[in-house]
């Protein structure tokens, strides 16, 4: 392909983080690793909802910020320029000039059931527009992360042969620092969705002077007393990508993710590239990346008691950290890999062009 066209030009067009307005972490590593003979550029949506809003609410506030925003973007359509390919991620709803490939990390009917318990009528009606939208001849295909998704896309109702299934890309790196104790990370902004209350009455559990937890995202007023009674514990809400990178990272021994629904859990894929052991829920799109006992644990949703258990085994045993570690970051390799993950991105892209 790269003899019969040169360097394929690839616009990617991804939102804003919903809570902050940053550039979202899935579009900046397919921007990070393209694949070869691939040109990125990256441009994220002028129309944006606000930081603060989010969208993992399904609420009239949301849904009316929603419309405007894909009105304003059919009102002002989007210049490709000199691409060949635009790559579109999360619900954008456009039409362009040269064929497009879409990616998400779930399909839109498991974000409504997972996330917001929508169902009946209301999700059948979203589902089968959105559907028909990824069946338009314009679209080339849809990229997501899982199988779970994958299958979630075609319960939806959009033709199996578009769908594939390509996750984000992740370099496995050593980058640990040297440290006393075992550290613990529990990263993740929405405190219910991803388990904040089980991970600090897990983490309170373990008496073990020497074990830290860096608690990173929101909590409500009750964690964050529990947080200030327990000088173990540091509390950062929206750490900077520079501190995550150079003073938390490189001194976690485990990452605890006790989430009740998830898409992909980035988090647990970064650990993994680290060789950092993890315990997480055995919810099925993580279950596709985690192999229990092999490179983490998987622990039933909502099992707080055995989630403790599991997290104060890793805590105590440091050659058993070792050993997942390891294994998490072989299977890394093996499914995040930028070489492997490029050359599937790239049939996608020769589909389309």
């Amino acid at each position: 392909m790269s003899q019969a066209l040169g360097r394929l030009r690839c616009l990617l067009v991804s939102p804003a983080d919903p809570l902050t307005g940053s550039p979202r972490a899935g579009p900046l590593r397919r921007f990070i690793y393209p694949p070869p003979g691939v040109e990125y550029t990256h441009v994220t949506d002028r129309v944006s909802i606000p930081a603060g809003k989010g969208q993992y609410t399904f609420s009239p506030v949301n849904v009316g910020l929603a419309a405007v925003k894909f009105a304003l973007e059919h009102a002002f359509p989007l210049e490709v320029g000199r691409a060949q390919v635009v790559h579109t991620f999360f619900w954008d709803v456009r039409k362009f000039t040269v064929p497009w490939v879409h990616e998400s990390d779930q399909s839109l009917g498991q974000y409504l059931t997972g996330y917001n318990n929508v169902g009946g009528f209301v999700k059948r009606a979203i589902t089968e527009g959105y559907s028909s939208y990824l069946n338009s001849r314009g679209c080339a295909g849809v990229v997501t992360w899982t199988r779970w998704a994958r299958k979630g896309f075609e319960e939806d109702g959009v033709d199996p042969g578009r769908v594939a299934v390509i996750p984000p890309p992740f370099e496995t790196v050593s980058a640990s620092l040297p440290h006393g104790g075992c550290n613990v990370l529990f990263l993740g902004r929405d405190f219910l969705r991803k388990g904040g209350d089980v991970v600090l009455r897990a983490f309170g559990s373990i008496r073990d002077p020497g074990c830290r937890l860096t608690y990173v995202g929101r909590a409500d007023g009750r964690a964050l007393r529990e947080i200030g009674g327990d000088r173990r514990v540091s509390y950062l809400e929206r750490p900077s990508k520079r501190i995550l990178e150079e003073e938390v990272w490189p001194y976690v021994d485990v990452l605890a993710l006790p989430t009740r629904a998830d898409a992909f859990a980035m988090t647990v894929a970064e650990a993994m590239s680290r060789g950092i052991p993890v315990v997480t829920s055995s919810i099925p799109s993580i279950a596709e990346v985690v192999e229990d006992g092999v490179s983490g644990y998987l622990v039933p949703v909502g099992d707080a008691t055995k989630f403790a258990e599991r997290l104060a085994r890793l805590v105590g045993d440091p050659s058993l950290r070792s050993r997942l570690g390891r294994g998490g970051q072989e299977r890394a390799r093996t499914l995040f890999s930028p070489q492997t993950v490029g050359r599937q991105l790239m049939e996608a892209y020769r589909r389309a062009a």
